[in-house]
């Protein structure tokens, strides 16, 4: 039986329980599903200095022994960390909005992003750019919310991503990604008052993971994502405890096994 693991990256348990959801009904039948998040960190990740504070963080849940799981789904939109964790992942580890970005360019010409915070704009223009499909962006547009903000202001949440919606229609969007795992639980209102296609990152993800694992598909680590050559990690316990010296230096084992 297959076995997936989802991370939240960031702390939240309520986003981490809308995360569950989606996952447990996407990772049905012949499959096992655990969802996670970081032992440790943000609440939510709204910066660079969020994102790779949360990459350090999920290390323990990424730095298991390969037969513990077949994939790795990494559950924020922003993949944040994610090259460093597939040069070290054993198994397929994707991240939502990677798989959300993929699906997006088998449904239409250019895909628009429903990002959080205005802050969150500039973050979306440059993952886009990192992954090389500038050609098929219409852009981003904020809904000037925090994340956390979107369960507590449900209404004015959805009320606000159909207003983003219309101006990224405008700017030649004909589909609409989600831009934070925390709207999952709005895909299916927001659908609904939509007339292109709304891509629910986390779906997107859970299913796209699978399909990898059931083809039977990893990580190339000759390329990209070549695995970490070795290191001396020096003075360790001068920053992180026991348990973090010990699973550092499993991402070169790990990797390369």
């Amino acid at each position: 039986m297959p076995k997936a693991l989802v991370i939240n990256p960031n702390t939240s348990p309520t986003m981490t329980a809308e995360i569950e959801a989606t996952a447990h009904r996407c990772f049905q039948g012949d499959w096992q599903c655990t969802v996670r998040h970081a032992p440790a960190g943000p609440e939510s990740l709204e910066s660079w200095y969020d994102y790779h504070l949360a990459t350090v963080c999920v290390l323990p849940l990424v730095l298991q022994p390969p037969e513990t799981y077949d994939g790795i789904l990494l559950a924020c939109f922003g993949d944040p960390g994610i090259f460093a964790l597939k040069e070290i992942s054993a198994v397929p580890l994707i991240g939502i909005a990677e798989a959300s970005m993929s699906l997006a360019l088998l449904l239409g010409g250019k895909f628009g992003i429903l990002a959080g915070m205005r802050r969150a704009v500039e973050l979306m223009d440059s993952m886009v750019r990192t992954y090389g499909l500038e050609a098929r962006y219409a852009g981003s547009e904020s809904l000037d919310m925090r994340v956390l903000s979107f369960d507590a202001e449900p209404e004015r949440t959805l009320e606000t991503l159909v207003a983003c919606a219309e101006r990224l229609r405008a700017r030649g969007a004909d589909v609409l990604l989600l831009g934070c795992a925390g709207l999952t639980a709005f895909v299916e209102r927001f659908q609904e008052q939509m007339a292109m296609p709304v891509i629910d990152p986390v779906e997107a993800g859970c299913r796209l993971l699978r399909t990898v694992v059931e083809q039977r598909l990893n990580l190339s680590h000759a390329g990209i994502y070549t695995s970490p050559a070795p290191q001396r990690l020096n003075a360790l316990g001068e920053l992180f405890s026991e348990q973090m010296q010990g699973i550092l230096p499993k991402a070169y084992s790990n990797a390369n096994e």
